[in-house]
């Protein structure tokens, strides 16, 4: 992240100095610049402290900010992907696909200093394709985007890790396991070549792959590969955020689809608690959580207390897919699995 943010005021600062060679006063840019670069960076603290929505507001600022700054075609892109990746969080697909494709055309517009940032932000489109239910859409995307990486991304760990585990996506929507497996590996390895890799990101990885294995019949490899991503949250104090939730849940079922083991209550209750501190108490994750939570508690002969959790859940789904049409699951570890349920 620091890297970024690093190129991008770099980048200014040659703005800069061209301006100062035509006899252009420049200083009404520094400041600025730096002022988006202090967002930026308060934003992404507060996504890892699992403060969503306050994150995206603060991104909001630096967005707004960097309309001002002029010729600070890098930065709009940028504030516009990190907000499209927000809302996906937030439960807001339409406007993370809008910001997404906002992001890409200003990449675009960049030439080739933007070739391998638009890349990562097609990447994310289809990751939000997947994750809001619409596998051939994500098919077709990946495709296009492939053709597009071919050659250009094995030097550039930071942009193949994304890339790989969003093409690893599109391809377990699809059914084709073994694809998604060399690719969910692929992206893990890049990750672990990139020294700035987020815990966040390095974690969904080996939940990608853990549930890639789970639906192989390689049920203990896919065990091994969710522990794993909890690890790597929990070593980076990372027990905040939706992914941890997300591989918490994931575990959960695992541990409880064999067998009643109150372990697997015990995580399921813990991973709900984690989706409403950060994407709130009317996410449709949330409502999935509280739908597997029930399956788990039926299982464990628990009926009264499996009723309640069901009707924690449909109350969620009646006021995300009936109040607010067009919202939809965002699960980003697990594919919105109930989707096809309601």
């Amino acid at each position: 992240m620091r890297r970024v943010l690093a190129h991008l005021i770099a980048l200014c600062s040659a703005a800069v100095i061209g301006c100062a060679a035509n006899g252009l006063d420049p200083t009404p840019d520094t400041n600025p610049t730096r002022r988006w670069a202090d967002l930026v960076e308060t934003a992404h603290q507060q996504r890892h402290a699992g403060a969503y929505q306050a994150a995206f507001e603060t991104l909001q600022q630096a967005s707004a900010l960097s309309q001002q700054i002029p010729g600070a075609l890098q930065m709009r892109a940028r504030s516009s992907e990190y907000l499209g990746t927000l809302a996906a969080l937030l439960g807001q697909p339409v406007e993370a696909e809008s910001m997404l494709k906002t992001s890409i055309r200003l990449w675009e517009q960049t030439g080739e200093p933007g070739f391998v940032a638009r890349l990562q932000t097609e990447a994310d489109l289809i990751s939000l394709y997947v994750a809001t239910g619409r596998p051939g859409l994500a098919a077709r995307s990946a495709r296009t985007l492939a053709a597009k990486c071919d050659g250009r991304l094995d030097q550039d760990a930071a942009a193949a890790d994304r890339v790989y585990g969003a093409l690893a996506a599109a391809a377990y929507s699809n059914q084709d396991l073994v694809r998604a497996e060399a690719l969910a590996r692929k992206a893990i390895q890049f990750h672990q070549l990139n020294p700035d890799a987020m815990p966040e990101d390095r974690a969904q990885a080996h939940t990608q792959l853990g549930l890639i294995l789970w639906k192989r019949g390689q049920k203990d490899a896919a065990r091994q590969e969710v522990r794993a991503a909890i690890d790597i949250l929990e070593a980076n104090h990372r027990g905040a955020v939706v992914e941890y939730a997300a591989a918490l849940s994931n575990l959960a079922k695992m541990t409880g689809a064999d067998r009643n083991d109150l372990r697997a209550l015990e995580m399921m209750r813990r991973a709900i608690e984690v989706a409403r501190s950060n994407v709130g108490a009317s996410h449709v994750f949330l409502a999935d959580l509280w739908s597997a939570y029930a399956e788990l508690l039926k299982r464990a002969k628990r009926g009264e207390e499996s009723k309640a959790a069901r009707r924690e859940a449909q109350a969620i789904y009646q006021q995300t897919l009936v109040q607010q049409p067009g919202r939809y699951s965002v699960d980003i570890a697990d594919f919105a699995p109930e989707a096809g349920k309601r």
